[in-house]
């Protein structure tokens, strides 16, 4: 009860700051989809109802169908920015497809006139496309995935999948938990859900995973990022939510079954009308094998999670202007995993994270080329590590709240060849923390040892001494600006753009941020080459930001590093990494049904983000690096829908150089500031090549499908070696999954190669008049074992899951 209140008050005090910044002056950030609408006529000219119309993009899978109303009008709402086909086909009409472009929140009018077969050679008229639909008029690298994937996606509980459903795009290293390492930067990604920014870490070791069955699309920027977008711009998640405007009341409840007593069960309700929509999820799960544990033995790994969603549209009958409100809600209880020693000493730690995420968008639609749209947010975030009595080798306890409230307007017209957007962003962090620890084993800081460090004796428990304590609270500010404008000249595109941003925490951080991306158009060979520059400002992790920048923290590094120069704990605060990347690519369409993506990139940066995270509880603490070089590859291909198939083919290769010395983190002895000082190294993130495929197969029109995911990871750098683990009790089982190098910190010792296989079998019986889908998966198929990393100094030792068997059931109504 009393969490609630505190939720409570919270909220009102979130609501206050929203009419607060509401009531200020527009500053003029982005519209995350767009709107399709027009009119079909006959010959005759007169407006035609009832005609089936179909919105598609048959590469990513999107397919959206409407009705014209009686006066021959259509709309599509929450279009994600792409390419599109608009089909009309009407038995005693020619047949219709005809090009649709949204890239802005700009509705696109379309204006349709049904021919009669005689004349229908007049009409824009093909069976099929002749190439694969290319974007021939976008200079950024991305990956679209509809919700056609997100729906068939193998996963032990589709609520919690959201993770492995990003990572089958190309650049992202996976490790445990979901996290995953983009492109050489640590967890530098961030969501953009409905033009809402969301920067903080969401996966379920720190906060949250957002649920994927709210999303109508995800789209995955990675290269040359617009002026729009900043904060943790590694990679973009852009996410357009399901919307009810123009559908049906429909709903479904749906549940699910997996190894380990994983279930989960939830349900859907949504409708509406062209000017009102509502559409709401509820979704609960639970696990005994709730996180990637740090042993084979699965100990103390129970969790369950309670996530809620819920979206309101609204529009005016001229439809001018248009409303939208959305709250996201979840909280997740869970254990900490134990070590084989923890679980001896009978600890049992738990985490309960919970969130709040209020979103309110308005849209005015100026005139036919000029739209503004403005979206202001709350969002409560809270973590809670709870200690217990037998907590080994320290015992814990954190308490931190992250909120953010703010404004993203934006005011985007078009004219003649340019597409221009001007906007800006402001936000308000208030965040506190508290943090508490102390050494339960007396062998931990050995004063005996050639490691010790006398400023952790006050804390050591177990020679009379007392918790070490640290409470905060500050509220940060951040702002940014920007202007870009899109010129398309014939078979060119330029994309220019200008970015101001201002981060206050831990300290004040500025750049002006130049962002340019050419693109070019090859009609004979159905290409598109792109060349990019972006200039970005990473905002650091703010999760326990105050503490990782604390003198307190600076108090207790080992001595000989603050005898040598001042590094880690808080010594140097944790600034904002400062990037420059280049990426040079090109789309290739390889006859109608295949395209093809690469992109070559690199990155030089200044403050290279990384984290430290306390003995896998979740408590991290972030790091700025001196500097970084980052380079690799990434490439895609993709099958659109043929003879029943579809699918895609995504990989990556990451070479990531980090530059001592790091600032802040809590480093506690001296053997892990030895293994990330010195001279440059290759980071975690680093990976020689990661592929993940990905195969569905329609059986006919039986409504029977079958699929497979296959996924192979090179292994991530580490700094474990057998021998350190063989001495080890608690690791002495990941041994076998070092793979030695000796070629010093530029060629280290590495995880051993994996490659996992996921089938799946599902079935759609509407066509049978029953609504009812199911799918079955066996997840690892072939029982591979293996780790994510081993004795990390930023992670530990994290098991791959074994093989699994998933069920899951949906019944439409």
């Amino acid at each position: 009860m009393a969490t609630s209140r505190l939720c409570v008050g919270r909220l009102l005090g979130a609501c206050f700051a929203l009419f607060v910044i509401l009531s200020a002056p527009i500053v003029l950030a982005a519209a995350s989809a767009g709107t399709v609408r027009g009119t079909i006529a006959g010959p005759d000219g007169k407006p035609m109802g009832g005609v089936p119309v179909q919105l598609r993009n048959d590469i990513s899978g999107f397919k959206s169908d409407t009705i014209t109303a009686a006066d021959g009008t259509f709309q599509f709402f929450a279009v994600p920015y792409n390419p599109y086909e608009l089909h009309v086909e009407v038995q005693g009409f020619g047949a219709v497809h005809e090009n649709v472009d949204v890239r802005t929140s700009l509705p696109k009018e379309v204006a349709i006139r049904l021919e009669l077969p005689s004349v229908a050679e007049s009409v824009q008229v093909t069976a099929e496309p002749t190439a694969a639909q290319l974007e021939t008029d976008n200079t950024s690298s991305h990956i679209d995935i509809d919700k056609s994937y997100i729906q068939r996606a193998p996963a032990a509980a589709a609520s919690r999948a959201m993770e492995e459903i990003v990572t089958s795009t190309p650049g992202f290293s996976k490790d445990e938990n979901g996290r995953f390492h983009f492109q050489g930067a640590h967890s530098q990604s961030e969501y953009v859900v409905d033009g809402q920014t969301i920067s903080d870490q969401t996966g379920v070791t720190f906060s949250n995973s957002i649920d994927p069955g709210i999303a109508q699309s995800l789209e995955v920027i990675y290269g040359n990022v617009p002026a729009e977008y900043g904060e943790k711009i590694g990679a973009v998640i852009n996410m357009v939510t399901r919307s009810a405007l123009g559908s049906a009341f429909k709903g479904d409840v749906h549940g699910g079954y997996a190894r380990f007593d994983t279930y989960e069960a939830g349900a859907t309700l949504g409708g509406g009308t062209d000017r009102l929509g509502v559409f709401g999820s509820v979704n609960a799960s639970g696990s005994d094998y709730f996180t990637d544990p740090v042993n084979p033995d699965n100990l103390h790994n129970s969790g369950n999670t309670q996530r809620a969603f819920l979206r309101f549209d609204a529009q005016t009958p001229d439809r001018s202007t248009a409303f939208r409100f959305s709250a996201l809600l979840g909280r997740t209880d869970r254990d900490v995993p134990n070590a084989y020693s923890q679980e001896a000493a009978g600890q049992d730690k738990t985490v309960q994270t919970v969130d709040q995420n209020y979103n309110l968008g308005w849209q005015r639609v100026l005139s036919a080329s000029m739209a503004l749209d403005v979206t202001t947010f709350g969002r409560l975030s809270r973590f809670e590590l709870t200690p217990s009595a037998g907590d080994t080798p320290m015992v814990s306890a954190s308490s931190r709240y992250l909120d953010n409230f703010g404004v993203t307007p934006a005011l985007t017209w078009s004219s003649g060849i340019h597409e221009i957007k001007v906007g800006g962003v402001y936000k308000q962090y208030p965040m506190k923390e508290l943090f508490r620890f102390g050494i339960t084993d007396p062998g931990f800081n050995d004063p005996a040892s050639p490691d010790y460090n006398p400023d952790l004796a006050p804390y050591d428990l177990t020679r009379g001494g007392t918790l070490f304590t640290f409470e905060g609270r500050r509220t940060g500010k951040y702002y940014a600006a920007y202007a870009q404008d899109t010129i398309r000249l014939n078979n060119f595109t330029a994309n220019v753009g200008v970015r101001y941003d201002n981060n206050n925490v831990p300290v004040k951080d500025v750049q002006l941020e130049p962002r340019v991306g050419l693109a070019y158009f090859v009609p004979a060979t159905q290409s598109v080459l792109r060349a990019t520059y972006n200039r970005v400002l990473f905002t650091p992790e703010f999760e326990n930001i105050l503490l990782s920048s604390s003198e307190e923290a600076a108090q207790i590094v080992p001595p000989a590093v603050k005898d040598s120069r001042p590094l880690g704990g808080g010594v140097l605060p944790v600034r904002s990494e400062r990037q420059d990347a280049w990426t040079v690519g090109i789309q290739q369409a390889l006859g109608s049904k295949l395209r093809f993506d690469f992109d070559y990139w690199e990155r030089r940066t200044k403050f290279a983000g990384d984290q430290d995270q306390f003995l896998n509880t979740g408590v991290v603490f972030p790091l700025a690096f001196d500097s970084g070089k980052y380079s690799g590859w990434d490439a895609r291909l993709d099958l659109a829908s043929t003879s029943g198939f579809r699918g895609f083919v995504s990989a990556g290769h990451v070479h990531a150089i980090y530059v001592p010395p790091p600032a802040g983190g809590l480093f506690l002895d001296q053997e892990a500031i030895d293994a990330i000082t010195g001279g440059p190294f290759l980071i975690d993130h680093d990976q020689k090549i990661q592929i993940q495929s990905g195969v569905f197969y329609d059986v006919a029109k039986t409504g029977v499908w079958l699929g497979a995911n296959i996924r192979y990871d090179s292994g991530l750098v580490t700094d474990a070696s057998p021998e350190e683990l063989l001495a080890d009790p608690d690791n002495a089982f990941a041994a076998p999954y070092v793979v030695v190098h000796t070629g010093g910190d530029l060629d280290p010792n590495r995880i051993k190669a994996r490659t996992t296989v996921d089938f799946s079998v599902g079935a759609d019986l509407s066509r049978y008049k029953i609504p009812l889908t199911v799918q079955a998966t066996v997840l690892n198929a072939t029982d591979v074992q293996g780790v994510y990393n081993i004795l990390s100094v930023f992670g530990g030792t994290h098991v791959i899951p074994p093989r699994r068997f998933a069920v899951r059931a949906t019944v439409q109504f």
